[in-house]
């Protein structure tokens, strides 16, 4: 329903998706954060064959915080609540759940937007969760969207340039390694892409 308003907004180019047909399984998709627009514009560049088996994390203290729009976000965004803050948002058990049961899961491990569009520090949550269950992370790099919707605007622009979603190699995490050593990994993947 949003794509061709957020496609007429953003005149995506999208690069790396033949990176996908090396899934076999559920995959954690992590990406940087830099505009409300980055779910609708990775739900939209997925295959539709894994965009709709795909769950979005939400930030529950932003999207959940009344009942009409935490609905409206579960509906439109397939979307569950991730605490940002305080001990429970390392590891999310609905997360976990989803991917027991053959999900994808899409994460922002930055916990916020950008307000410039640069990539910020990850937290942990997106790394505990792949080596917990040995599913790996799928880095998704979005460039120009902060342009379109920049943090604190209510409404979208007309980009001046392309939005580019660029989705980069699986990385499986490996035997033994620590979810601080994929973190770095997969804050390192999404700055190369």
């Amino acid at each position: 329903m949003l794509k061709p308003c957020v496609w007429g907004c953003a005149r995506p180019r999208i690069e790396g998706r033949n990176h996908l047909r090396t899934l076999n399984g559920p995959a954690v998709f992590v990406a940087n954060h830099t505009s409300h627009l980055d779910t609708p514009l990775i739900l939209g560049a997925l295959p539709r064959s894994i965009a709709s088996r795909t769950a979005v994390g939400a930030a529950a203290d932003y999207f959940f915080t009344s009942s009409l729009t935490g609905v409206t976000t579960a509906l439109l965004f397939n979307a569950f609540p991730v605490q940002r803050h305080g001990k429970h948002r390392a590891v999310c058990g609905v997360a976990m759940d989803l991917l027991d049961e053959g999900w994808n899961v899409l994460l922002y491990p930055e916990g916020t937007r950008s307000p410039d569009g640069r990539l910020g520090a990850f937290k942990s949550g997106a790394a505990r969760l792949c080596v917990e269950t040995g599913v790996p992370a799928v880095p998704v790099a979005l460039s120009g969207a902060h342009t379109v919707i920049p943090r604190g605007a209510r409404f979208p622009a007309p980009a001046r340039t392309r939005v580019r979603i660029r989705f980069g190699h699986p990385i499986a995490p490996t035997a033994g390694e620590t979810w601080q050593a994929l973190r770095d990994r997969m804050r390192q993947r999404i700055s190369e892409l």
